[in-house]
């Protein structure tokens, strides 16, 4: 049994091997159980507790795998990450434990991947300036995996705590980017190409009356019922996709209420992850369109960067 610890994994994936891995693992047959959540009540007695969830994934190309994820929303209060994750990946012919491998930064990698194969099947070909709203863990990646796909020459930061923002563009002063910080979230969300929302947010900041009439939307962020990023109207403006249907019409605040609401109904949904990958069809033919990739977090997809971190180190 090997541990592949986070730096292993930061060290020996590019963007470009996830995203292949992803999608062969998706092209083929497998099994991804809905994933069981756990409220750690005994440490909180507030609607937002902290959770564990387990998240199983099988693949018919001879592996299979879990993520134990913690989520503690208070974490970033005290300095610490609001995700902590294990992952063990196991050979299906004899249960045997091929390797524990460090979840939170592989969560990271194939957050980041999975929007990347998102935007690539979305977002406008000649997508130039991204918008990122958040200042946490996963801006870097979300930068790299975007500009990876599309030809990126503009990076806006946009986030609640400025010095945090300024912290970010400060680190790509020496970038090909062109990176600032912007003051208006309503004038950056109608300029931008694409919008990459990567916050822990309670109540929806991005309006659909905001929004050009060709952008791409990432939402990542808000994956629990008390989370949300896209208003309901935004959500009636677009083509949604999502990464995980069964997940996301049980997970994913924002685009819950917008159902409850009566603004989209589940019909609304177009496709998930998978179909994008297997139909290998390019989904924006018109550029007069708004796209919506709603992501709650796939077991799939960890898997393949399980995968693909075991064998970049045997």
């Amino acid at each position: 049994m090997k541990f592949i610890s986070a730096d292993n994994i930061k060290n020996n994936i590019t963007i470009k091997a996830l995203i292949e891995e992803i999608e062969s693992i998706y092209k083929n047959e497998a099994k991804v159980p809905i994933r069981q959540v756990h409220n750690i009540e005994t440490l909180s007695n507030s609607l937002d507790s902290a959770q564990l969830m387990l998240m199983p994934a099988f693949s018919i190309e001879g592996d299979y795998g879990v993520k134990l994820l913690n989520i503690f929303p208070k974490n970033p209060s005290i300095g610490f990450s609001r995700v902590k994750a294990l992952y063990i990946l196991f050979n299906n012919t004899n249960g045997e434990v091929k390797a524990v491998l460090d979840g939170t930064e592989l969560t990271k990698q194939r957050t980041a991947a999975m929007s990347a194969i998102a935007s690539k099947f979305l977002s406008k070909k000649n997508s130039k300036k991204l918008l990122v709203l958040g200042t946490g863990a996963l801006v870097p990646y979300m930068i790299k995996a975007h500009s990876f796909v599309r030809p990126i020459e503009e990076v806006l930061i946009w986030g609640r705590n400025n010095n945090k923002a300024n912290k970010i563009v400060n680190e790509y002063k020496h970038s090909k980017f062109k990176v600032s910080v912007v003051d208006s979230i309503e004038k950056a969300c109608g300029s931008a190409d694409i919008i990459t929302s990567v916050t822990s947010a309670k109540k929806e900041f991005i309006f659909g009356s905001w929004l050009n009439k060709t952008v791409h939307i990432d939402l990542v962020g808000a994956h629990t019922e008390l989370m949300a990023e896209l208003d309901p109207v935004g959500f009636s403006l677009g083509d949604i996709y999502v990464d995980d249907k069964e997940a996301t019409l049980n997970e994913a605040g924002d685009l819950i209420n917008a159902i409850n609401l009566g603004i989209i109904t589940k019909k609304d949904i177009k496709a998930d992850i998978k179909t994008l990958i297997k139909n290998n069809t390019t989904i924006r033919n018109n550029k007069d369109k708004v796209t919506i990739y709603k992501s709650v977090g796939h077991a799939l997809s960890d898997l393949a960067a399980a995968r693909l971190a075991y064998k970049s180190l045997i």
